[in-house]
C-alpha cells in the first residue's frame, strides 16, 4: 500500500493500480482493503478509464460498507458519473456520502461538488446554498478560494505567501488537476510531519494544484528538505519559488 501511495503521488497510475492489487493479494484487514479500492478507482479515474472506476468503488459499498471509506466510494462513483456529464447521477451519490463524519473532514469539498453538479445542470438556485456555505463555513478553504477565482478575484492566501516584497521557496512534491487528490496528498505528508500545504496556480486556463512543502527564505534552505525529502520518501521533488 505504501508503494502505492508513493507512485499515486508520482502520477504513475498504472503502477500504483498494480501495487494496489498486489496488496489485496495479502492478509489485511477490511478498512485496509476498502482503502486500496478506493485507490484503485481514483487512479482508473485519473487514467480515463471509467468503466473500471466505478466497479472499484462500487467494490466498497458491496462488500466493505462498514467501514470508513464509504462516503469516499459514494464520492468517486459521483465524480464517475460527473465526468460522463450525469450529474443528477453524481449529486445523488455525492448527497448519500455526507455523513456527519465525513463533511467534518471533508465538507467543503462535498459541498462544492454539489454545488458544480447543480450549476451544470443550469440549476443556479440550488447550487448557491452550498456555495454560500462553503463560504462562510469554510472561509480559508481550497473550494471558497476556487469560488473567488470564479468571480474574478484571484488574491492567494495569506498563509501561502511569504512577507511583502520577500520571495520565498517551497519544496513541490506533487502537481493535479484535482483538489480533492491534492488535499489527501497534503493530509498523508503532514501525518508524516511535513508542513505541506496546497498552491493553486492557473494554466492555460485552467486550475492546477500544487503540493508544497515548507516555506523559506532562502534557495539554500528548501534546497537541503529537498534532498531530505528525497532521500527520506524515495519520491521526486524540486524547489519552486511561491512569493514575491
Amino acid at each position: 500500500m505504501d508503494d502505492g501511495e508513493v507512485l499515486f503521488l508520482r502520477g504513475q497510475y498504472k503502477s500504483a493500480i498494480q501495487s494496489y492489487q498486489k496488496a489485496l493479494t495479502y492478509d489485511i484487514n477490511e478498512n485496509s482493503r476498502a482503502h486500496c479500492w478506493y485507490m484503485l478507482g481514483q487512479s482508473y479515474l485519473l487514467l480515463g478509464d471509467i468503466k473500471q472506476a466505478r466497479a472499484a468503488f462500487s467494490t466498497i459499498l458491496e462488500r466493505y460498507a462498514k467501514t470508513e471509506w464509504l462516503p469516499e466510494a459514494y464520492v468517486g462513483l459521483g465524480d464517475t458519473y460527473a465526468h460522463e456529464g450525469r450529474h443528477e447521477q453524481a449529486i445523488d451519490n455525492y448527497k448519500k456520502a455526507m455523513s456527519s463524519a465525513y463533511l467534518a473532514r471533508s465538507g467543503s469539498s462535498a459541498y462544492y461538488r454539489i454545488a458544480k453538479a447543480y450549476r451544470a445542470l443550469g440549476q443556479a438556485g440550488k447550487a448557491e446554498p452550498y456555495e454560500n456555505t462553503i463560504r462562510k463555513q469554510y472561509p480559508d478553504s481550497l473550494e471558497a478560494r476556487q469560488l473567488l477565482l470564479g468571480k474574478g478575484a484571484a488574491s492567494p492566501p495569506a498563509s501561502a505567501a511569504g512577507p511583502a516584497g520577500a520571495q520565498t521557496y517551497a519544496v513541490q512534491v506533487a502537481y493535479t488537476p484535482r483538489a480533492d487528490y491534492a488535499r489527501d496528498a497534503v493530509a498523508q505528508y503532514k501525518k508524516k510531519g511535513y508542513d505541506a500545504y496546497v498552491d493553486l496556480v492557473t494554466a492555460n486556463g485552467a486550475n492546477r494544484y500544487r503540493v508544497l512543502i515548507g516555506r523559506y527564505q532562502s534557495k539554500e534552505a528548501a534546497d537541503a528538505m529537498m534532498r531530505s525529502f528525497k532521500a527520506k520518501e524515495k519520491s521526486d521533488a524540486f524547489v519552486t519559488a511561491v512569493g514575491q
